[in-house]
């Protein structure tokens, strides 16, 4: 009980503090709330109080705030007690526009906030926000169907109740992490929730889609509602949507972080693309966002030691750098080091996967020491031995290491034979069926991708022989000097062709070794050009007067791609 009094006795000096600091313009109190403890039948959060704090750190450091106000885990009295002495803070305030910001993180259903086994009611949060004389109200609620508090029985929007025909407030403004019939969720990877790690990502300049230096609500908003939906998509909570109900009077937005105001700052230089991890000295994830290319995007930053990760499509790169007070770092290609890759394992048991997977269409030429041979009194034909073409489905293990397998046809030996009798032609086809693993170098990111390949299995071959007898006295009937058309079409008809056809087949083992090199020309489609030794043992019968068929294979590709990487992650419902 002590130690409850003074965190009051302490809040409540925070806000004389912030009366301290008052000036014309704009003032701004926030008030934070952490909440891990949602009652005995529900899982305890991990992450809520920390939550709160982070957001409480940015408004303070970018927001305009000079000490926010954070409870951790209240009791239903003690949020009672913040809410009066915040009411109380404002109303003696002088200033242009007074700016209320609420902050939540915790447990809820779709009636309330759960702190321990009491419930604070929407309605209960809503009337002591009506009653605050400021300008502009804001309400950002993480927990599980916080969207109830935007909307009235029957889902029909809730009427503007900070808008009042006889007073001069500006409006009013709702952001819940998610509907009012989904869940929200928290995330041992990223040891945060997710709406309310991607929002103060957003908060500290990578929601900045204009490039002014500030962050508005609405980019922080659509930011925040974008990544979440993105990351919870494949958790075991399913698609977590954040939801909002906005109303202002006036023109403009609110503006909610300036980076400027910021003691240091990390700047992405435009010619960087890729998904960006930044973490601080005790690897607390501070950011997350993806950047495209020509985008220049300034981040506000503590000053301190950072380690910047650069995931992209075919490669990772890493970065570190020390701000100092007042330093503006500016980060190209030139200050990262490509790293390889690797499956981890998170708590929770869940396991790091890149699922990606691979199509892709192969033809080109192969030699086996094969031959074409043709007996047709002059005449002449078309040389198809050494063709090849094949088709493989490839799964990406990891950046650099992908397994396959493959089915492939070699034609090995053609022979033709034409007679004034008849003609026959054979055709040696090799089919091998190939399991292997492919593997990438890594290298700086480019389009090109250097690889070496190993694959075995068994190979098939038919041996395919064809004869076409003519039947019937030719010469005879010429002799006849038959000219009339009808009477030769009728004497055609004993001339029928008898089609004889025979396949043998044979199998055996080989292996395949070889290397080459893909290009992507999209997200979705990639060539490639290789080169490889088909290395196959003897068959077991001669065919064609010989065993064996190994021989050197050059080819060319065109693959289609889908999937990317996926971080699997233990989520827990708020």
């Amino acid at each position: 009980m002590p130690g409850r009094i003074l965190a009051l006795m302490s809040m409540l000096c925070v806000l004389i503090v912030q009366d301290l600091f008052a000036v014309d313009g704009v003032r701004r109190w926030v008030l934070a709330v952490g909440a891990n403890d949602g009652g005995a039948e529900r899982e305890t959060l991990q992450y809520a109080v920390s939550d709160a704090q982070n957001f409480v750190r940015v408004m303070e450091t970018m927001g305009g705030v000079d000490a926010g106000v954070l409870l951790s885990d209240p009791r239903i009295d003690d949020l009672e007690m913040a809410l009066q002495a915040l009411h109380n803070r404002v109303a003696s305030a002088e200033a242009a526009r007074r700016e209320v910001i609420i902050y939540y993180s915790g447990h809820a259903d779709e009636n309330g906030l759960l702190l321990g086994e009491s419930l604070f009611s929407y309605a209960r949060l809503r009337n002591a926000m009506d009653g605050m004389e400021a300008e502009v109200h804001i309400a950002i609620l993480d927990a599980c169907a916080s969207g109830a508090i935007t909307r009235l029985k029957g889902g029909r929007r809730q009427k503007a109740f900070m808008v009042d025909a006889s007073s001069d407030m500006r409006g009013y403004a709702f952001l819940t992490s998610s509907s009012e019939d989904e869940a929200a969720q928290e995330s041992d990877a990223i040891g945060a929730s997710f709406f309310s790690h991607y929002l103060v990502s957003g908060l500290r300049g990578a929601a900045d889609v204009t490039g002014d230096g500030r962050v508005t609500l609405n980019e922080a908003y659509h930011f925040a509602f974008q990544n979440t939906l993105e990351g919870t998509e494949r958790t075991q909570g399913g698609a977590q949507h954040p939801a909002y109900d906005i109303k202002m009077t006036g023109t403009g937005d609110v503006v909610m972080t300036d980076v400027r105001q910021t003691s240091a700052g990390l700047i992405l230089a435009e010619v960087l693309q890729g998904r960006f991890f930044i973490r601080n000295a005790n690897r607390q994830l501070i950011v997350e966002l993806f950047k495209p290319a020509g985008r220049r995007v300034e981040l506000g930053l503590e000053p301190g030691m950072y380690r910047v990760h650069m995931a992209r499509e075919i490669q990772s790169a890493t970065a570190t750098v020390e701000l100092a007070m007042g330093q503006r770092e500016i980060l190209d290609e030139d200050h990262f080091e490509i790293i390889v890759r690797e499956r981890t394992t998170i708590r929770g048991g869940v396991k790091y996967s890149v699922k990606r997977s691979r199509v892709e269409l192969r033809g080109g030429y192969w030699n086996s020491g094969g031959e074409s041979t043709t007996n047709t009194g002059g005449l002449l034909r078309q040389s198809v031995e050494n063709l090849m073409g094949s088709i493989a489905y490839t799964y990406q293990l990891n950046e650099n290491l992908s397994l396959m397998v493959r089915w492939a046809g070699l034609i090995a030996e053609v022979e033709n034979n034409v007679s004034a009798l008849g003609s026959s032609q054979s055709v040696v086809i090799v089919m091998p069926l190939l399991f292997g693993v492919r593997y990438y170098w890594p290298l700086v990111p480019s389009p090109f991708r250097p690889y070496v390949v190993a694959s075995a299995g068994p190979y098939f071959l038919q041996d395919v022989w064809q004869n076409d007898i003519w039947q019937g006295d030719r010469e005879d009937d010429e002799e006849d000097g038959r000219e009339e058309d009808e009477e030769d079409e009728e004497e055609d008809r004993e001339y029928r062709g008898q089609l004889l056809q025979e396949v043998r087949g044979h199998a055996t083992v080989g292996t395949y070794v070889g290397g080459g090199i893909d290009f992507a020309i999209g997200r979705y489609l990639m060539l490639g050009a290789s080169a490889g030794y088909h290395l196959i043992a003897n068959f077991a019968e001669p065919i064609r007067g010989r065993k064996n068929f190994s021989g050197p294979e050059l080819s060319i590709s065109l693959s289609l791609l889908w999937g990317k990487n996926v971080g699997a992650v233990k989520s827990i419902r708020r």
